[in-house]
């Protein structure tokens, strides 16, 4: 019996130690997160790990891996290496390495850069955009790719009409501009059931390609 009651004294004994090592690594853990969302951080969205290497190149030896969901410490950006990348320089377990994200289709999240290094970019998943009215133009279908919030979408509505090859459609251009300034634009068909008065569109030949 006094066996049994040591035995089961040494496991509660084990049991409470590694409780309270979980909450107290837990704690450091949050602790740590903590402190690095107070300065430049990356968030990793994409589903596939991503390679931290040595230096910024796909090429260069990789350090390990890190994973959707996790948050690591910005030293700082190499956004001149390549035409593809940006390549963050981490924080990865104690050690400075470096990870690419895509310009285009970026998959960190960059929070709390001191620096706007993204041209921003609009995308959208159809050829053509339904409203009933000019006035019900909204941005609600459109995807946003940008490094910051301060960005701004103007729009210019234009009238296609060809009476040779029967064409008399609308189009839609966005303008995406961030708060320095970088802007980019894309062009998408619009269908209105009821059709804008010609003193708010703009003839389509004058459209600068």
């Amino acid at each position: 019996m006094k066996r049994f009651l040591l035995c089961l004294l040494v496991l509660l004994l084990i049991g409470t130690g590694v409780y309270f090592y979980f909450v107290f690594s837990g704690r450091q853990e949050e602790k740590k997160l903590e402190e690095i969302k107070e300065g430049w951080y990356v968030e990793i969205t994409y589903k596939t790990p991503i390679n931290v290497r040595e230096t910024p190149s796909s090429d260069a030896k990789s350090l390990g891996k890190v994973q959707q969901g996790e948050s690591y410490k910005v030293y700082e950006v190499d956004t001149e290496s390549s035409n593809t990348y940006f390549w963050y320089k981490i924080d990865f377990n104690g050690k400075e390495g470096w990870i690419a994200s895509g310009k285009k289709n970026p998959w960190v999240k960059d929070h709390n850069n001191p620096e706007d290094i993204m041209t921003p970019q609009i995308k959208f998943e159809d050829d053509e955009v339904y409203f009933r009215t000019i006035d019900d133009i909204n941005y609600k279908h459109l995807t946003v790719v940008e490094d910051k919030d301060d960005y701004v979408i103007t729009h210019t509505v234009y009238h296609e009409v060809d009476k040779i090859r029967e064409i008399d459609q609308y189009w839609i251009l966005y303008t995406i501009t961030d708060g320095v300034g970088k802007s980019s634009s894309k062009m998408q068909k619009i269908i209105f059931d009821v059709k804008p008065d010609e003193d708010r569109v703009t003839d389509f030949q004058l459209y600068k390609r």
